[in-house]
């Protein structure tokens, strides 16, 4: 996968994570895990997906 397409995942994950941040809304603790569990596992991918861009040279 490209880094870029991976980039906007992570930009549209840490949006999702921070807007439950600010809000709060009733029961919002379970989806703020849930988005936060994601945006680290997508944080992981970018780096992986960087260190592997010219794999297929």
């Amino acid at each position: 996968m490209r880094p870029v397409l991976v980039a906007f995942l992570l930009v549209v994950d840490a949006f999702a994570v921070v807007s439950l941040a600010i809000a709060r809304p009733h029961g919002w603790l379970a989806p703020f895990i849930a988005f936060g569990s994601l945006l680290a596992g997508l944080v992981w991918f970018q780096v992986w997906s960087i260190r592997h861009r010219h794999d297929d040279d």
